[in-house]
């Protein structure tokens, strides 16, 4: 098995046990990350992520 194969089974194994809050949490700080790729200082980010992190946790 190469080194790749492995890392991609431990990824998914461990994505695989998220909680559905985690994967939420997850998916809305990618997002928020996908959503600001195109700036050189990502303004703003924080918010989003703390944002994501309260609405969740409620």
């Amino acid at each position: 098995m190469s080194e790749f194969e492995d890392v991609k089974q431990q990824t998914e194994a461990i994505l695989k046990r998220l909680s559905s809050e985690e994967r939420e949490l997850l998916w809305r700080v990618v997002k928020a990350e996908r959503d600001k790729l195109y700036m050189k200082t990502p303004r703003g980010i924080n918010d989003d992520i703390w944002q994501a992190i309260t609405e969740i946790v409620k």
